[in-house]
């Protein structure tokens, strides 16, 4: 689900029952919220609340339905402290890949929502992995790939319309499917994955969800479509032992998935838009074959 590039693993930390965020300001006698693993959520939930409200927060609403065009979500207690309000997540079992894939859908849903712009603290019983941390914040990074959750690939058009919504959104760009736009895409993106926008160093950066991988791939193999001088096909790409999508064009398979994948793994190195350039000359160049004489 996640990639980092070129990062090694971080080692998890040690398993302790603390809260995954700092605490908020409570009295000085009130010691953190210690979660019992494996216990139910209703009860658990009910039982954070009301520790929350010992501390001076005043319970807005309780399992608050959030709908919004990412879908709907459930967030366990919604409060107000000191005049802020937040939402709190609850999680009492341990973060399998279950556990992970449902929560970044729940925060891709709020993000989307009327909500948008409400912080969100995650209380677990068991360690929070990072990367889930990463995605409930409001880093740049955060934000624009969550917009991608509901992407399907089974329509590359429709996956590649929402990256440019996206894009609008998020960077006030208006994409159109020329191969100018590759090199603003690839800066736009080195900028907000890296941890520090100034360095042209991947090594280090946020966590990529499969989702912008195959995101900027459909935009990249739609600019490619668009462009060619013969409308190519998406289909399936099982044949390659992937779950995802190749583009058929005069006799060619192309893997722009794959070379986005790349290009957000390692960089510049891996560039998007000089593939599409090359591509795009390369069945340019190509002379198609005559038609046989039927005499």
């Amino acid at each position: 689900m996640f990639w980092r590039r070129s990062r090694s693993e971080n080692s998890d930390p040690p398993e302790t029952n603390v809260p995954a965020t700092p605490e908020p300001e409570a009295p000085a006698d009130a010691g953190p919220m210690e979660l019992e693993r494996n216990a139910p959520r209703p009860p658990t939930i009910l039982q954070v609340a009301g520790n929350f409200e010992q501390q001076g927060a005043r319970i807005v609403e309780l399992f608050k339905e959030i709908q919004s065009p990412q879908g709907q979500t459930v967030m366990p207690i919604h409060l107000e402290q000191d005049g802020t309000e937040r939402f709190v997540e609850v999680e009492t079992g341990p973060w399998g890949d279950g556990a992970v894939d449902a929560a970044l859908r729940a925060v891709a849903v709020l993000r989307s929502s009327e909500h948008a712009k409400i912080e969100v603290e995650i209380l677990s019983a068991y360690p929070v992995p990072s990367d889930v941390m990463f995605f409930y914040s409001q880093a740049p990074a955060a934000l624009f790939q969550l917009a991608l959750m509901s992407g399907e690939m089974e329509r590359p058009e429709e996956f590649a319309e929402m990256f440019r919504s996206a894009a609008a959104e998020h960077w006030g760009i208006d994409l159109d499917y020329e191969v100018g736009t590759l090199p603003l895409i690839e800066e736009l993106l080195l900028a907000a994955l890296n941890d520090d926008p100034e360095s042209a160093d991947v090594s280090e950066g946020a966590p990529i969800l499969r989702e912008l991988v195959e995101g900027l791939g459909c935009y990249v193999g739609e600019v490619i479509r668009r462009n060619a001088p013969e409308f190519g096909a998406w289909r399936p790409a099982t044949d390659w032992g992937e779950e995802a999508a190749v583009i058929e064009v005069r006799g060619f398979d192309l893997d722009p998935i794959g070379k986005a994948h790349a290009f957000l793994l390692d960089g510049p190195e891996d560039s998007v838009a000089f593939y599409a350039e090359f591509v795009l000359k390369e069945l340019s160049d190509e002379v198609p074959e005559k038609d046989a004489d039927p005499t």
